[in-house]
This record gives structure tokens, C-alpha cells and sequence, in this order.
């Protein structure tokens, strides 16, 4: 899209070099999410799988009714067994949100929702596994959110989405100041490095933590696993810990600066 107004661009600046080109920059943003989700096929599976769970557990009246009463009633567990305390706005999702193919916000909340109401998905999925038209499916997902690869992006999408998401909010104001804009693309930037070079050991840690709670178990960092798309007989191995940490999570974040450094830089 960007490069159909190039001309126009051109033409505006030869008239006044002092016009600023301003291509909704919210969109610019946009465009970067389609990139991450096809950064590598790990990723761009993942979100396949979030679109299918989505579709699957909203598919009826009947199933959103039913993962509404199955969050509530894993709220009122949490609550009693004070997990979490009560507050004003807090733990109120009860559906799962529609994510847009370009729609930065949309992923984000997608994937916070699915984060807090974990158990209230699998419950449903597997109530569609027992008596709905599509059983294997269900059945599938479920195996597949019970995953280490899944929880492992699921938690580096919400890090990646929640560095952005002040910039995300930022660009979609009508009275967007550009000054301030563009600055906060630098501290996201920055942020991204830091996240890249000092973030893998705190990630880890969290995805970590997360499998336990939820029963997911984890693999022995140190096995070899076949390269991704390639056959165990052609004998192409890496370590788990080199194709989560190398092939996922230094993809995903140099996608993300690549790709800004395209879409916010000047002209």
C-alpha cells in the first residue's frame, strides 16, 4: 500500500520540501503484525491455531454461553482459593476476541483474554470435543494450547504486543503528535534490543512457571529435535533450546525491528 503513493509523495514534497508525508502511521503498525505472524512458520501457525480456537468456542449462542459460565465459575475458584483478589474491572472477560489479519489490538487482546481464561477454553473445547460436529478438531486444538510451543509463543507475542502497545494506542489518536510518535518508536526500538539481548532467561522463567501451573509439560532443552520441515531421515537436528531461542524468539524480535525501520523511517 505504501509504495502506490510514492508517486504522490514525490510530487507533494518537489512543491513544498517542507510538506510532512504522514501515511496513517497507525497502519504502518498494522502491516508490522502481518510480517511477525509470518516471521517463521512456528508463529505463523500459532495464530492459525488462535483464529481456530476463536472460531471454534464463539461458533454458537450455546458455546459462548457456555465459556461465559465456565469463566465465571473459575473465577469464583480463583477467588476462593485467592489466587486472585477482587478489584474493580479486573477478571470481567468472557468472550474471546476476534483478531483483524492487520489489527495489532485485536491480536493483543485476543491473547491476553486466552492467557486469563485458559482453563474456561480448554473446558469448552473439550464439551465441542464430546457432543460437537467437528470432535478431532477440538480435539486437536486441545492438544495444541496443552503444548510448550504454544505456550512459549503465547507468552513471547503478549511480551512483543505489550512493548508495542502504548505506540499502538498512541498512533490510532486523532490528535496524533508526531514529535512525541516518532519518539516512542525509538524507546520501543530500544526496548526490542534490550528485550533480545537480556530477555530470553526472564521469558523462559515465565513460560516456565506458566506450564506448571497449567500442567504443560516441558521439554529437555538440551534434546535434538529434527530441523523444522525436515524429514528425521535426512539427519538435519537442533537442540530444543536453539530452535526456541533462535529460530523463534531472535526471529520474531528482528522481524519486528527490521520491519519498523522500514515502515517508521523518514520519507
Amino acid at each position: 500500500m505504501r509504495g502506490e503513493f510514492n508517486g504522490l509523495q514525490r510530487k507533494i514534497l518537489d512543491e513544498n520540501p517542507y510538506a510532512l508525508y504522514v501515511h496513517c502511521y497507525a497502519h504502518r503498525l498494522q502491516l508490522v503484525v502481518v510480517s511477525v505472524a509470518s516471521s517463521c512458520s512456528s508463529i505463523h501457525d500459532f495464530f492459525e491455531y488462535i483464529s481456530l480456537i476463536v472460531t471454534t468456542t464463539s461458533a454458537s449462542c450455546k458455546r459462548m454461553d457456555a465459556l461465559r459460565e465456565a469463566q465465571h465459575n473459575d473465577i469464583l475458584t480463583q477467588l476462593a482459593s485467592g489466587e486472585i483478589s477482587k478489584g474493580m474491572g479486573l477478571h470481567q472477560q468472557s468472550s474471546l476476541a476476534r483478531a483483524g489479519d492487520t489489527r495489532w489490538g485485536s491480536h493483543y487482546t485476543s491473547l491476553i483474554r486466552l492467557d486469563q481464561m485458559w482453563a474456561s477454553v480448554l473446558n469448552v473445547l473439550s464439551t465441542v470435543d464430546e457432543v460437537g460436529r467437528l470432535p478431532s478438531q477440538a480435539a486437536g486444538l486441545i492438544e495444541k494450547m496443552e503444548s510448550f510451543k504454544f505456550a512459549f509463543i503465547l507468552k513471547l507475542m503478549l511480551k512483543l504486543f505489550g512493548i508495542t502497545n502504548e505506540l499502538s494506542k498512541m498512533l490510532q489518536r486523532k490528535d496524533l503528535n508526531i514529535v512525541l510518535a516518532m519518539e516512542l518508536v525509538d524507546d520501543v526500538k530500544a526496548r526490542l534490543a534490550t528485550l533480545r539481548e537480556n530477555g530470553w532467561d526472564d521469558l523462559f522463567v515465565n513460560v516456565q512457571k506458566f506450564c506448571i501451573a497449567k500442567g504443560i509439560p516441558m521439554p529437555n532443552m538440551d534434546a535434538e529435535i529434527p530441523v523444522r520441515g525436515r524429514s528425521r531421515l535426512e539427519g538435519r537436528f537442533v537442540t530444543n533450546l536453539h530452535h526456541y531461542r533462535a529460530e523463534i524468539f531472535y526471529v520474531a524480535i528482528d522481524k519486528i525491528c527490521v520491519e519498523m525501520d522500514h515502515r517508521f523511517s523518514e520519507g
